[in-house]
């Protein structure tokens, strides 16, 4: 070979719109959970090629790591994604996100699938994004940690993803059933802010297993479902409207999940007639969303929240979920 090729995974972040925190563990295994959501035009891109100058394994993050055994490997992700493929030495791997960790876009999620799409690549062999998706849940799990099941699988399958979670952990897929003019309607009048706060969720997550929070999440799960049938119809001022009660269901969940600022920010977003918005993730940080009932809303809503310095995002849909491309130059 007078060329050796580069393994190039792209997965795209999501955005959570209904139905989060129903994919625990804790709760649908005694209620079964729901998800709605969609992926934008930010990236966890994962590039992976072969040693030449040594048979070490070479791990390049915001850490640059080079050690002779998987066991040494301090990147979970990346030490549990190479047991899975069952890859011992001679080869690098690069990481590149247009957004940090910890910021509610789902990035353990597509980092985990990009691991595990890119390697399956670098064995010579093909796996479908459901296929990916699962066993990236499953990766997780190995690791202990608290995720849930949205984050693989909305950013593998890529697109708008609507599933049901039973109580044994299996997915059903749902026909989203959205026009595409409702996205677009979506994105034009939606802001994003970039808050400049990440945080780990392992804490917030972990305290959501409690039985008060459970009950809750009953009507999580129940806003969840309305949201995607105002998606379905058209009318994005019930979403919003639901966002808000969405908002004041996750600030009882848990007193990190928002904060005095993220509290005037949000109360100042409703006076100037947005009508609801979340904070990403877990909470505590990371993506704002705000939704206002036109452009003009949404214009007096970015002037008068100019006064917090938060980065404002353009995003749009990505349709194609996890992909890979092997790059000879």
């Amino acid at each position: 070979m007078s060329s050796y090729p580069i393994i190039l995974c792209r997965v795209p972040f999501r955005i959570p719109l209904g139905g989060g925190s129903t994919d625990l563990a804790s709760y649908y295994e005694k209620y079964g959970g729901f998800i709605f959501g969609l992926t934008i035009n930010l990236y966890m891109d994962v590039l992976i090629k072969k040693t030449r100058s040594d048979d070490l394994i070479h791990v390049h993050y915001k850490n640059f790591e080079a050690v002779t055994t998987v066991s040494q490997v301090q990147h979970e992700l990346a030490r549990e994604a190479l047991k899975m493929r069952g890859i011992k030495s001679n080869v690098a791997i690069s990481f590149k996100a247009d957004t940090p960790a910890g910021t509610g876009l789902g990035s353990s999620g597509a980092c985990s699938v990009a691991l595990l799409k890119g390697l399956a690549a670098y064995n010579g062999q093909s796996i479908s994004n459901l296929q990916v998706a699962a066993e990236s849940f499953q990766m997780t799990q190995n690791l202990g940690l608290p995720d849930g099941v949205q984050d693989p699988y909305v950013c593998s399958l890529g697109g708008v993803v609507v599933f049901d979670i039973a109580r044994d952990g299996s997915i059903e897929l749902r026909r989203a059933g959205i026009k595409s003019a409702t996205i677009k309607d979506f994105f034009e009048k939606t802001l994003f802010y970039y808050t400049g706060v990440s945080r780990p969720s392992k804490k917030i997550l972990t305290a959501q297993n409690k039985d008060k929070v459970l009950q809750l999440k009953h009507r999580t799960k129940e806003i969840g479902q309305e949201i995607w049938t105002s998606f379905k119809k058209g009318n994005l001022d019930d979403f919003g409207e639901l966002m808000d009660e969405h908002w004041q269901i996750k600030r009882s969940m848990s007193n990190k999940m928002t904060s005095s600022i993220f509290d005037e920010i949000y109360d100042e977003a409703k006076s100037q007639g947005a009508l609801g918005g979340k904070i990403m993730g877990a909470g505590g940080g990371g993506y704002l969303m705000i939704y206002s009932p036109s452009q003009k809303v949404k214009n007096k809503v970015r002037r008068a929240l100019e006064r917090f310095n938060m980065r404002e995002m353009s995003f749009d849909l990505d349709p194609n979920g996890a992909r890979v491309k092997h790059i000879m130059i």
